[in-house]
């Protein structure tokens, strides 16, 4: 999925993950910011300010326990 589809699955209380993230990586959106599997809860523009190459607009895939 693309990065826009990402964002809504995650906004839809969806694990989502990417092609670069290890195995066990994945990403949510919990009080309108992005959670990570580790705890680290931190606002959405930080999150994206630092993935803004192109390899960040597609790539994700829903995350399967």
């Amino acid at each position: 999925m693309n990065k826009q589809e990402a964002k809504l699955a995650m906004q839809e209380g969806e694990k989502v993950t990417h092609r670069y993230f290890t195995p066990n990586e994945w990403m949510t959106m919990k009080y309108g910011m992005i959670a990570l599997e580790d705890g680290v809860i931190c606002p959405t523009e930080e999150f994206w300010q630092w993935r803004t190459d192109p390899v960040w607009d597609d790539g994700y895939k829903l995350f399967n326990e």
